[in-house]
Order: structure tokens, then C-alpha cells, then sequence
């Protein structure tokens, strides 16, 4: 016979299922509350896509006599948001969960709805697609600036974390279509890419101004630096960097210049050209660039290798085309950041560098009127830069052997 139960321990008993009850209830109530924040913020599988904003948008942005916004509805959204629809439904698969499961706060709209993940992500495009102020962009959309503010940055977290894939340095079946596509078009035996630097102008608070950040036509700027493919594709991005540095420091902080350094990378069987000559793995750059082993740099003007220097030219101009592209396309990049958060501008700069890839990756294509008519740098004039190693120098003049004898 089991013993009795004290008076207490009935108590005890009573209060546990008494509080597991509540618990129960408590969840219960928490998850159906998730539930309606997710269906709404999102899309339930049962909602589908959310195609209601781009009816609302376009009509309220379509075009009107005299307006540079194509009259087709198609181009007309590649105009606002630089993408395709289908590149912008990819776009949003890959934020979509970041998007759902830690939404802004406060994202209600006029009508009292929470956005959807696509009106979400049209925000944060348009926003850096134009560069124009969150108070013009929000009013576009029906939002107010803080929902522009919000929505923008959570949107570029996402895709700085999600999107990692579309820019990272080829793996060796990549690395030699690269190589086999500078060669068919510039005559450059294991030729990896070509690399360049731009500046990103702004405006700091008084208490943030110092030298460093003050270039050499004594804007405040930040540094970019990017190796390109042959598609004008990003490779390697390296950003952060106050724009009163040089290029050749730049190049010395960077990753890049490390790996190359310390044999891991442009590290592949050097080609043999005739003549007994080998050509190993190598980048192109501009003048402001040192000439390295791995890094090909053209002759000084005064030289009589005229030939080498347009056809170097021809293969660097891919880099300079990129960025033409990359500040054209999103034109926040373009225009004078108004005193912007130093720690988020590298962010802001590699998810347009995403951007740009996923266009090319998802076979879209950018827009030949968004390209900047001008240089990506213009006001910055190329500073020669002296550095000259020993093997560079030979690797150059093999090189200029070599295409001398191509023709």
C-alpha cells in the first residue's frame, strides 16, 4: 500500500500543474502570435510572392511625357532597381528568411500591414540604386524615412551574409577560363585579372575629420580596391581603408598582397612561350601600382613598348569598367555619403559589389546607359608609382617579347 501523501506535497503538486497549464497557454499563444508575424511580414507558403507593392510602386512612379523611365513595364523595373524580375525574385530568396525571422521593428505601412520580404528588398534597391535620400525613396513606397533607415540596413546585413558566394577568388576549373579568356582577347598568357581602386567621397561630422580621410584633392573618401575578371566580374574586394592612403599601401595591407607574397595565391604552372621563356600567374594594374612578379604594370611613357602598353591597357580597362558599372548602377556609391557611419560604409560597398556580381551570375545584364560616362575617379589623377622588383621588370619585358612576336 503506497504511503499518504502529505498535505504539502498536494499543495506542491497542484501549484506545478497549475503553472505548467499557464506555460502551456503562454506557448501556445507566443506561437500563433510568430505565426501571424511570419505569414505577414514574409509570405506563407500559402500567400506566395507578394506582387501587390510593384503594382502600387508603378503606378505611382510609372512614366509621364518627357520622364527617362522606359514606357515598357519590364525595363521599367530594371530601371528603378537595376535587376531583372527574376534576378530579383533570387534576390529575395536569399534574404528571405533573414528578412522574416528578425524583421525591423516598427515596418508598418499606410494600409497597417507589415512589408513583405519583396517590398522590403525593392526599398533597400532603390535606396542604392539612386542614392537618393531616404525621404525621397520613402515616399516613393508610401513609407516614412525610419522605415527606409531600417529596412536598408537590415537588408545589407542579409546580404553581405547570404550572398558571400557570388565574390570570392576562383577555384582552379574558374581560374583557367579566366585565364583562357584574357588570352583570346588581349594576347596575355596566364593572365588572372586585372585590378584597380576607387575612392567613395563623403561628408564627416567636424568631430570625425582628420587627415587620414583627406585625399589628395582634399575630399574625405574612403578606399576601394578590387581585382576583376574578364567580365569585369569582382574577385577580390578590399575596403575600409581611409582615402589620404596611397595605392601601393593599400595594396600592402590587403589580404590579396599576402597570400601572393607567401606563395598561395597566383601560384599556378607558369606557361612556357616561345623562346624558352616561362610566364607565371599574374594580375594587370595601373601605373599607381608597383610592378611586381605577379603584378604587370605598364611602361613609363618615355619607353619605346608602345605595343605592350595598348595591349596592358586594353586588359586593365576591365577594371576600370567594373567600377564604371558598379558606381553607375548604385548610385549611392556615386554620390557624396552626407556624414555616414565609417563602420557600415565597407558593408554598404561589398554589397554593391554583390549586387553587381549577381547581375552577371544570374545572366541579367547591366544596363549600358547606368555606366558612368566619365572616369570612376575623376579629379584623381594616377600617381606613378617607383617600386620596381628585379623579376617583375622580367616578366614585363618577356611579355613585350612575346606579343612583339605575335604579331
Amino acid at each position: 500500500m503506497p504511503p499518504k501523501k502529505s498535505k504539502h506535497e498536494i499543495a506542491l503538486k497542484k501549484i506545478k500543474l497549475k503553472k505548467d497549464s499557464k506555460m502551456k497557454l503562454k506557448k501556445k499563444k507566443t506561437t500563433s502570435s510568430s505565426s501571424n508575424a511570419v505569414a505577414a511580414v514574409g509570405g506563407s507558403e500559402n500567400r506566395g510572392v507578394d506582387s501587390e507593392w510593384w503594382n502600387s510602386f508603378w503606378e505611382k512612379n510609372s512614366p509621364i511625357s518627357g520622364s527617362m523611365v522606359p514606357q515598357d513595364e519590364e525595363e521599367g523595373f530594371k530601371y528603378f532597381f537595376r535587376v531583372s524580375k527574376k534576378t530579383f525574385e533570387y534576390i529575395c530568396s536569399l534574404v528571405r528568411e533573414d528578412l522574416i525571422s528578425r524583421p525591423p521593428s516598427g515596418l508598418i505601412n499606410i494600409e497597417g500591414r507589415l512589408l513583405s520580404v519583396e517590398k522590403q528588398v525593392a526599398i533597400a534597391l532603390r535606396r542604392l540604386a539612386s542614392g537618393e535620400s531616404q525621404v525621397s525613396v520613402g515616399a516613393s513606397f508610401g513609407v516614412g524615412q525610419s522605415t527606409v533607415s531600417q529596412v536598408t540596413w537590415r537588408f545589407i546585413e542579409a546580404m553581405e551574409e547570404r550572398g558571400r558566394h557570388h565574390l570570392k577568388w576562383p577555384e582552379d576549373d574558374n581560374l583557367q577560363k579566366i585565364k583562357s579568356e584574357f588570352e583570346s582577347s588581349f594576347n596575355l598568357p596566364n593572365c588572372c585579372g586585372a585590378i584597380d581602386a576607387t575612392h567613395i567621397v563623403m561628408t564627416l561630422p567636424a568631430v570625425q575629420t582628420s587627415d587620414d580621410w583627406c585625399d589628395q584633392i582634399r575630399n574625405y573618401s574612403m578606399l576601394v580596391q578590387a581585382i576583376v575578371d574578364h567580365k569585369s566580374r569582382f574577385l577580390d574586394l578590399v575596403t575600409g581603408w581611409p582615402g589620404g592612403m596611397t595605392v601601393p599601401k593599400l595594396l600592402k595591407f590587403s589580404g590579396f598582397y599576402k597570400l601572393c607574397e607567401s606563395g598561395e595565391r597566383l601560384n599556378g604552372n607558369p606557361q612556357s612561350i616561345p623562346g624558352g621563356s616561362e610566364i607565371r600567374e599574374f594580375i594587370v594594374g595601373g601605373s599607381n601600382y608597383p610592378l611586381l612578379p605577379w603584378l604587370i604594370t605598364p611602361y613609363n611613357e618615355n619607353d619605346e613598348v608602345s605595343g605592350f602598353n595598348t595591349v596592358h591597357e586594353a586588359a586593365r580597362s576591365v577594371a576600370v569598367k567594373a567600377f564604371s558599372q558598379l558606381k553607375g548602377s548604385w548610385r549611392i556609391l556615386n554620390k557624396v555619403m552626407w556624414r555616414p557611419d565609417k563602420k557600415k560604409l565597407p558593408s554598404i560597398i561589398v554589397v554593391c559589389c554583390l549586387l553587381h556580381n549577381i547581375i552577371i551570375d544570374c545572366g541579367d545584364y547591366i544596363k549600358p546607359d547606368v555606366s558612368l560616362s566619365c572616369h570612376h575617379d575623376l579629379g584623381y589623377a594616377q600617381q606613378w608609382c617607383k617600386q620596381v622588383e628585379p623579376l617583375g621588370r622580367k616578366m614585363r619585358e618577356n611579355l613585350a617579347i612575346y606579343l612583339e612576336n605575335s604579331k
